[in-house]
């Protein structure tokens, strides 16, 4: 018998109407946005709710500052400048008074900075922050205590660690994102499958079993997004496992461009903010380089995919990585088996921190990050965004593939020898 073959959702008159439906969604989503901030600009001086995200005391000029970003309760991000004697406000709710008689609608949408003055702190702490700091309680370095919050609950990282982070090539690996979605999903649905096996023959044998295992992790993840306030890259991650399982559920092609369009198309039609929000780009170009290489490569063995695949997507981001931030060091060169053994790592730390051996591999750690040296480097934009092309095209021309991959090893060339 020959296999079913999985068919492409649109063809072109229905891709034309699904464009048309988006532009709609997109539309209402964004007169929704004027409408809240009209509202808010109602007065030049407006007293609002808001949550504190991240504060991390900065060298402004000549004098340090306080530095906090703070989520309004409309949904808006905003930077603020104060005294570098305040208190720690992370994940307490704020009334504060803004100045945005300046602040336009773009910088409404993709966040705004502006002086502010804390009228009233509230006592209790979100969800996100009493997590962060049981896990943080189980390490007594600073750098320690911001790598588990970024791995687990999505905090910020203070601007030196993440350079060091970024220089290092560890930060698609610390930083949480669909990857981690996909390790906790595995160990969601391996302790879920044999109670639920279980109850189904016993209760319900009519069900169909693989699908309500994935609506009952979904519903896991679903939450688990929501402690971590919508992170963005989060929201990417999954949306595209939605939307992926509703057309594999109906026998349609999932590694796709097709695919990958419809869920950032729907995510930015719903949510206008993730147009300007870096990791969701950046987040959305990791999965097209996985498609990319799926597309020629499926055939593999699932181990030799699993080893090609990490080296692929560590040079198809090196360019575009390099030609925003810039840093760069020998460490970043080994970041490729360390990726490997990450995906043991992780759900290791995450069982260690039920425990009280949370800071097992902090010695180990904090030795190897000490060891990395940061380097400047200088990739012209034009290499980042040509990749980005490339990628796009790899997904009808195996030349563009390949001339992919040829630009990310001249790219890791051109790094090693800046700071040879």
């Amino acid at each position: 018998m020959s296999k079913l073959e999985r068919i492409d959702l649109f063809d072109r008159k229905s891709g034309a109407l699904f464009a048309l439906f988006l532009l709609i969604i997109a539309s209402l989503s964004l007169s929704y946005e004027y409408y809240q901030f009209t509202k808010f600009k109602t007065f030049d001086d407006p007293l609002i709710h808001a949550s504190v995200v991240d504060q991390e005391v900065r060298q402004i000029g000549e004098q340090p500052r306080t530095s906090m970003k703070l989520r309004l309760e409309n949904g808006a991000s905003v930077r603020c400048v104060m005294s570098p004697y305040l208190r720690d406000l992370r994940g307490r709710d704020v009334l504060i008074e803004l100045q945005v008689a300046k602040v336009s609608f773009l910088d409404y949408l993709k966040g705004f900075r502006t002086r502010g003055v804390i009228m009233e702190v509230y006592p209790s702490l979100s969800l996100k922050e009493r997590w962060y700091r049981t896990i943080a309680s189980h390490h007594s370095d600073q750098w320690m205590k911001e790598l588990y919050g970024a791995l687990f609950v999505a905090t910020p990282m203070s601007q030196e660690f993440q350079t060091l982070v970024g220089a290092m090539g560890l930060s698609a690996a610390l930083s949480i994102s669909g990857y981690h979605f996909g390790i906790l999903s595995l160990i969601a649905y391996f302790f879920l499958r044999r109670p639920y096996r279980w109850m189904q023959n016993r209760y319900f044998p009519y069900r169909h079993g693989n699908r309500d295992l994935f609506w009952i992790v979904a519903l896991f993840l679903f939450s688990y997004l929501a402690i971590l306030e919508f992170n963005p890259a989060m929201v990417r991650s999954y949306g595209m496992i939605m939307v992926g399982y509703w057309l594999y559920d109906r026998g349609i092609k999932i590694v796709s461009f097709q695919t990958l369009l419809i869920a950032v198309g729907l995510l930015l039609a719903f949510f206008p903010r993730l147009f300007f929000s870096l990791s969701f780009w950046f987040s959305s170009f990791g999965v097209l380089s996985i498609f990319v290489f799926i597309r020629y490569y499926e055939h593999w063995k699932p181990w030799q995919i699993f080893l090609a695949l990490n080296v692929w997507c560590y040079l198809v981001l090196l360019p575009i990585s390099l030609a925003i931030f810039g840093t760069f060091s020998w460490a970043h060169v080994g970041s490729i088996p360390i990726n490997l053994v990450f995906n043991l790592y992780y759900p290791s730390v995450l069982v260690l921190h039920l425990t009280p051996w949370g800071d097992l591999f902090d010695p180990y750690l904090r030795q190897m990050f000490e060891a990395a040296e940061v380097k400047s480097v200088v990739i012209p934009m034009w290499v980042g965004i040509l990749s980005i092309a490339l990628a796009l095209g790899a997904m009808w021309r195996k030349e563009a593939f390949w001339t992919l991959g040829v630009v990310g090893l001249a790219t890791l060339g051109s790094a090693i020898y800046q700071i040879a």
